[in-house]
């Protein structure tokens, strides 16, 4: 029996992270995520 509940809690947890990924990694943040990765070359503050 409490091998079929650890089994489920697994299951629910890849959902999860696969869930956080997709949204993470969604087309509405590229933007955002481009405009980031420029940080590191901006001259002074």
């Amino acid at each position: 029996m409490s091998g079929n509940v650890y089994a489920i809690y697994t299951v629910i947890l890849l959902v999860l992270f696969i869930g956080v990924l997709l949204w993470t990694f969604g087309k509405k943040r590229k933007k955002r995520f481009e405009k980031d990765a420029e940080i590191p070359f901006q001259d002074g503050q």
